[in-house]
């Protein structure tokens, strides 16, 4: 009898052995979830305010773009306006006074070549925000890219948290890193 009462001890200390390990095991496991989870977290966060950074900034770019080519218009369409009448008045030589003539011709092709030397500068200024739109946009994509990738990391790293199976946790690290590359690496080239 003496020896079945022994087993039935040991019986009992194994499942309170077996629990207290699962359950340090359990602790050790959520807080290192949780850990992975939060550092994926703030990495999201900061793609994410990158990409909505650049977005405003595209926006903003292809407005002022889209200002200099409507102004870049308004100057072709007043030199267009003294071309005509330059036009007329060569077309109408002989009704005017030669010297009044000559001068009225020498002030428009002065106001033509002004809007000229303006229309190239606008043009210009123009192409550099689109340039500076479209660079946006790229950089943009990067971080866009690593937020995607960060946050489906996140969804595994509380997966493993909710049915405590670690391949979930290693998904999550293997997803995170790539969110994270894409992250840090368009980080750079900025």
């Amino acid at each position: 009898m003496a020896e079945n009462e022994t087993k039935k001890e040991e019986t009992k200390e194994e499942p309170e052995e077996e629990k207290k390990e699962e359950k340090k095991w359990s602790e050790r496991t959520t807080k290192l979830v949780a850990l992975t989870a939060l550092l994926l977290a703030i990495c999201a966060t900061f793609s994410s305010l990158k990409a909505g950074g650049l977005s405003n900034a595209a926006i903003l770019a292809q407005s002022q773009a889209s200002d200099q080519w409507a102004y870049y218009q308004a100057k072709s369409l007043k030199e267009n306006t003294y071309k005509v009448q330059l036009d007329q008045i060569k077309l109408h030589e002989g009704q005017f006074n030669p010297e009044e003539a000559a001068k009225v011709e020498a002030a428009y092709q002065k106001k033509i070549d002004e809007y000229k030397a303006e229309e190239k500068e606008i043009s210009e200024q123009a192409k550099a925000l689109e340039a500076t739109r479209d660079r946006s946009l790229e950089l943009r994509k990067g971080f866009s890219s690593g937020l995607t990738y960060l946050q489906i990391a996140i969804l595994l790293a509380s997966l493993t948290a909710l049915i405590k199976q670690m391949m979930f946790w290693y998904a999550s690290i293997v997803v995170g890193l790539i969110g994270m590359y894409y992250f840090f690496s368009t980080l750079m080239i900025m």
